[in-house]
């Protein structure tokens, strides 16, 4: 409209320069105004194996200044049963600890899920005497692969290159298990970031 009535009275002479500025103008601000469709991932189906303890599904939710990361939650505080620590850790009160979560990640109309990388972070502690130990697994659109085996540092990344299938839908399965008879391995913080490409 705004193109079509800039054109017409050029055509006619009888826009004066400030008609023409004014016109030229507005389709900048307009043009400007509408923003490019953001490349977003939606993340479905959210749940986990132990709902009281180690990952939360409940409090796990997509970063806010990164709505293509997903935070994975942790339960905090004590567990009502055993009153030992919900958190994800193991120590000489609690031997072992293992639980999945899974979920479900959607790309936009036009898009597809091209990578999927997984992040932990955590700490543990350990002595001449002590013993420690875990591992991670992912299945990641029915491909099951490692993540790692770890001692008392379960800091680890991997990444599922998906490009080859062009999925607009993945499903996503994360397993971490710990192991401690002494010592002792605690996971703080996990994150998945989806990397998305156009069709």
């Amino acid at each position: 409209m705004i193109q079509q009535w800039t054109h017409s009275m050029l055509y006619r002479g009888r826009a004066s320069r400030g008609q023409v500025v004014f016109g030229a103008s507005l389709l900048m601000l307009l043009n400007v105004a509408v923003p490019a469709q953001a490349q977003v991932a939606r993340f479905k189906s959210i749940r986990d194996a132990v709902p009281s303890k180690f990952f939360n599904a409940a409090t796990t939710a997509a970063d806010p200044a990164n709505p293509n990361k997903l935070i994975i939650g942790f339960n905090t505080g004590l567990d009502p049963t055993t009153f030992t620590s919900a958190g994800f850790v193991v120590s000489f009160t609690r031997h072992v600890a293992m639980d999945t979560i899974s979920f479900t990640v959607n790309a936009p109309t036009g898009f597809y899920v091209a990578r999927i990388t997984f992040t932990q972070r955590g700490s543990g502690f350990t002595c001449r005497t002590c013993s420690s130990a875990g591992a991670a697994t992912w299945v990641v659109a029915g491909h099951p692969a490692s993540l790692g085996e770890f001692t008392n540092n379960p800091t680890l990344t991997a990444t599922a290159d998906l490009t080859a299938l062009k999925l607009a839908s993945v499903p996503v399965s994360i397993t971490d298990s710990l192991f401690a008879t002494t010592g002792s391995v605690t996971i703080t913080s996990a994150d998945v970031t989806v990397q998305l490409l156009p069709r």
